[in-house]
């Protein structure tokens, strides 16, 4: 496992700020779409700025778990998930009265998403019958 080079974590910090500010400049619009289509395509962008948010939080994560050494079956992945929570908390109070309700769904779903993905990154080998069986009993003679 090899660490982030600096250019890739520039990169990833560009991307976390740039998704946010698109989420931001999204979910603050005071445009209504009336008809299907322009609401559908409202959902799409926003869902797509905030998957390029989940995705660079649960990188910078990944990072930082490599770094620590982390062990892959810690439930501190599904932990550090919730630290996503303050963004779109941020999301959540910034944005229109109208779209608070979507945000608040997301704001439910992505720290799993954030903790998933964390796992897979640090982790790729490691499938997630391993990931989430109990540690194996202390034994005095090993195998």
């Amino acid at each position: 496992m090899t660490g982030q080079s600096i250019t890739s974590k520039v990169l990833l910090v560009a991307g976390l700020c740039l998704s946010f500010g698109a989420g931001l400049w999204l979910l603050s619009s005071i445009a209504r779409p009336g008809e299907i289509l322009p609401r559908l395509g409202f959902v799409s962008a926003l869902m797509c700025a905030f998957a390029v948010l989940v995705f660079c939080w649960a990188a910078l994560l990944s990072s930082v778990a490599r770094k620590l050494r982390w062990p892959p079956r810690a439930r501190i992945f599904y932990l550090a998930g919730l630290s996503i929570v303050a963004p779109f908390l941020a999301l959540f109070l910034l944005a229109a009265p109208r779209t608070r309700l979507p945000v608040f769904n997301l704001l439910c779903m992505m720290p799993v998403i954030t903790g998933y993905l964390c796992r897979k990154m640090t982790y790729p080998e490691l499938t997630d019958e391993e990931a989430t069986a109990p540690e194996p009993p202390l034994s005095f003679f090993p195998k």
